[in-house]
């Protein structure tokens, strides 16, 4: 599910490494791209956050069960 993010973030990674050469500043294209990459580091916060959040509850319910157990 990641390769294809991982693609675009490199391919907009190399195009804004081009970017910076240019002397003349920030330009339009160079804004979207980090903007682009921003968004694409939060998305994977959000979903390794939501991920840890998950396997956290998994693991207090099997705890809780084996708790029961006893």
């Amino acid at each position: 599910m990641l390769g294809p993010i991982a693609v675009l973030m490199a391919v907009l990674w190399g195009r804004l490494q081009d970017a910076r050469h240019d002397d003349r500043g920030m330009t339009t294209e160079t804004m979207i791209i980090t903007a682009i990459l921003a968004v694409a580091a939060a998305t994977a916060v959000a979903l390794i956050a939501t991920s840890i959040g998950n396997k956290s509850n998994d693991i207090k319910n099997e705890i809780d069960g084996a708790l029961a157990l006893l």
